[in-house]
């Protein structure tokens, strides 16, 4: 089924991986805390099992027991943030985990794990939350779209084979990026890209949360989705193009809808945007376009 079961007490990190995860096209079972792991693994067995035990290792252990028990052909992946010890490794693998690491900071690190998870995808949609299954199956290196059969919101899956981007910026310093995106999945992936990147991450939800950020700092540049609440994305453009202290900041538009035109003129409504970028996209074209509107940077 593709379903990864994640338990993490600390809600950043939590929603940091369940973005990524999700973002790779895996159905994420999130649990606030171990103690709701294995019911929740019991309810719906998980082909993977993330398990961050940094806050409490004996109940860890017990968990990943009772999971291996519950789901002997699940992978379990234990965390300890900072690195586990030695002994943390041997009681983890006695505890029947597969592998003990230190906290999980990128997909690349436990790919070998996702692997095995990928078969059979299911998705989670990312807008309304309805799980349903990927019909067309990546193949490595490639990428495939996949569209919810609820709100139609379009997806954007890689195989595990997915394309890797080298992150070395070229900067001097560390430029600021307002990201302005009302999913809180995919805010939490670009926060990832970017600060990997060399860039510092500034977020918000829609185009108001953004503009009142905008009225006391200026950031060196900007990127918006443009189907938000409260404020389309084409009206936060336009209002910082309007504004004296705002009108150089380069902006970049995320957007499905430019798939579907055809002509220039039509083009042309990025309503004063510097580019615009299509989803699903690829780290490196985004990165790609990042880099070429700031040059005073360098």
């Amino acid at each position: 089924m593709g379903i990864i079961l994640l338990a993490d007490d600390q809600r950043d990190s939590r929603a940091r991986l369940q973005g990524l995860l999700e973002g790779q096209g895996f159905s994420v079972i999130a649990a606030s805390s171990l103690a709701m792991a294995v019911p929740l693994a019991k309810s719906d067995p998980p082909d993977l099992a993330f398990l961050n035990i940094t806050r409490s290792r004996e109940e860890g252990w017990t968990v990943c027991r009772d999971i291996r028990r519950f789901c002997p052909k699940a992978k379990i992946l234990l965390w300890v943030e900072g690195g586990p010890t030695e002994d943390e490794i041997t009681l983890g693998r006695e505890a029947g985990a597969d592998e003990v690491v230190p906290e999980v900071r990128s997909l690349v690190e436990v790919s070998r794990f996702l692997e095995a998870a990928s078969a059979g995808h299911s998705l989670t949609c990312p807008e309304c939350q309805s799980v349903f299954r990927l019909q067309q199956m990546p193949v490595p290196g490639s990428r495939v779209e996949a569209q919810c059969p609820e709100c139609h919101f379009l997806i954007g899956v890689m195989s595990q084979g997915q394309e890797v981007v080298t992150l070395e910026s070229p900067f001097n310093g560390r430029p600021k990026i307002l990201v302005v995106e009302d999913t809180k999945f995919f805010r939490a992936y670009l926060t990832d890209l970017l600060v990997g990147a060399g860039f510092d991450v500034v977020t918000a939800q829609d185009g108001v949360e953004a503009l009142e950020y905008l009225s006391g700092e200026c950031p060196d540049l900007v990127i918006t989705d443009v189907l938000m609440p409260r404020m389309h994305g084409f009206d936060l453009c336009r209002k910082i193009k309007d504004r004296p202290e705002t009108a150089s900041v380069p902006v970049i538009m995320m957007t499905q809808v430019y798939t579907r035109m055809q002509h220039e003129g039509e083009a042309r409504g990025v309503q004063g945007a510097d580019d615009y970028i299509t989803k699903p996209f690829q780290p490196s074209d985004l990165l790609a376009r990042i880099w070429r509107f700031l040059p005073h940077t360098l």
